[in-house]
């Protein structure tokens, strides 16, 4: 458990104490209700609420300090006082990790960033030696909840997730993150309508490889190389890129090429990772976005000295986490499930799988929710949905969402019948079709529309197709 002096915390922050904490500080918490005895209580204002209203709450939680703005004299609790206890937090994270000595990978990302995580934390052992984020604690809090949790002697990596949904979010995260290696798992249309344009989104993911360390590496696909801001990076680099074949000769020093062959429940990656021979691993079958980013989750761990042999059997027992492109077997009925988010690549992503996988010989019910923060092209972005939906006549398309009808218009150009495209309010109608249907579903939304209570049952074993 780490402990955190007081000295150094006022050192860290330019704050000062009101007195001196006499219990030791393990850690820190946002929530009054979720402190554990010894924690740091940071009490964070917000546009709904202060957590100074919340320094009793967190005095009787058995809080051994707090940071805040304003003191609270009638409390007995040590409190640290700085300017902005948000910035005071983060550079306390920010310091705390830069006594690390150990290897920090930070992960972005518009697709795939947690399933990416999730892997290397995998790949790397998924021990009490990893350090990995929890849940989607990925933003301006979350990460400096991660990073506090460092036990010097304990940890031996880090995997630290960054997520983003505005200009200038990304600085912060990656000056405390600090990686050793920065992972871009793809460039997409998501966050546009904060972002500006995708050349924004770009801009701003391209800011956690730039603040690697001075002999840190960069690792991302070709999309992303594409953008300026990527091509024009500083530092080092390894780029992965999808080949047609894999050529019996030694691989560019900055490059990592790949193929991937799907058959029945299995993927097959062939990497051409420096010297020959390639590298040939294998895992669960997955999408083909999924596939690449399991080629930047190898090849981190491979430069981080995990072993080919190990790299495999780790590979071999991993699954998706819930909601994130899985098959569910619901109600007797074969089920692709990916309700966590949604936007145009990861949608095209989890319609190729679901085309590829799902059997031809039945009937197919897909339920797509809205993509969401895609800026005014956002109509633009699901008429192109709707044209690029293959819909049979024994099939049927159900579409909810604020451009649900941009959707559908783009299926109906398509020359798809206008009685298989429904737009939909809300869910009932979705189930009065489920109900006593016979065939395969696809599920996919952002997380807004919840699509995964269309299931029977979210605890049904993951099944495959």
């Amino acid at each position: 458990m780490t402990r955190f002096e007081p000295s150094q915390l006022a050192a860290w922050t330019g704050g000062r104490w009101t007195v001196p904490p006499v219990s030791p500080l393990v850690g820190f918490g946002i929530d009054s209700r979720q402190l554990r005895v010894g924690q740091v209580f940071v009490a964070l204002r917000t546009d709904k609420r202060d957590g100074h209203d919340y320094l009793p709450a967190a005095e009787q939680s058995g809080a051994a300090a707090a940071i805040v703005a304003t003191p609270n004299g009638s409390l007995a609790l040590p409190q640290l006082v700085v300017a902005d206890p948000l910035r005071a937090f983060q550079a306390i994270a920010r310091e705390h990790r830069a006594g690390f000595h150990g290897p920090v990978v930070g992960i972005s990302g518009s697709v795939g960033k947690t399933s990416t995580k999730n892997l290397l934390a995998r790949l790397l052992g998924e021990t009490h030696e990893v350090l990995a984020t929890e849940g989607n604690l990925n933003n301006h809090l979350g990460v400096p909840l991660t990073l506090t949790r460092l036990d010097y002697a304990k940890h031996k990596l880090a995997v630290i997730e960054a997520g983003i949904s505005g200009p200038g979010d990304m600085l912060p995260l990656a000056e405390m993150i600090s990686p050793d290696i920065a992972i871009i798992t793809l460039v997409a249309p998501a966050h546009v309508a904060e972002l500006g344009s995708i050349e924004g989104v770009a801009r701003e993911k391209a800011v956690l490889p730039a603040h690697t360390r001075a002999d840190g590496l960069a690792l991302f696909p070709q999309q992303c190389a594409n953008f300026a801001a990527f091509s024009q990076l500083p530092n080092r680099r390894i780029v992965v890129e999808r080949a047609d074949i894999i050529r019996p000769e030694r691989a560019p020093d900055d490059r990592v090429f790949y193929t991937i062959t799907h058959r029945d429940n299995e993927t097959a990656l062939v990497l051409a990772y420096r010297e020959p021979p390639p590298l040939v691993f294998t895992l669960r079958r997955v999408s083909d976005g999924m596939a690449q980013n399991a080629v930047l989750a190898i090849c981190a761990a491979l430069r981080l000295g995990v072993e080919i042999a190990v790299i495999q059997q780790r590979l071999a027992g991993w699954a998706p986490a819930g909601l994130r492109g899985e098959w569910r077997r619901d109600a007797g009925r074969l089920t692709y499930v990916d309700c966590y988010n949604a936007n145009p690549a990861s949608m095209a992503d989890a319609l190729d799988t679901f085309y590829g996988q799902a059997p031809a010989d039945q009937p197919r019910i897909l339920v797509l929710g809205g993509m969401e923060e895609l800026g005014p092209e956002s109509a633009m972005f699901h008429r192109a949905l709707g044209r690029s939906l293959q819909v049979r006549t024994e099939d049927r398309v159900f579409a909810i969402g604020d451009h649900a009808a941009a959707l559908r218009e783009g299926a109906l150009d398509k020359g798809i019948r206008s009685e298989r495209v429904n737009v939909v309010d809300n869910l009932d109608a979705v189930r009065a079709a489920l109900a006593g249907f016979s065939g395969t579903v696809f599920l996919k939304g952002s997380r807004r529309y919840r699509l995964e209570t269309l299931l029977e049952s979210a605890k049904e074993e993951p099944a495959h197709a």
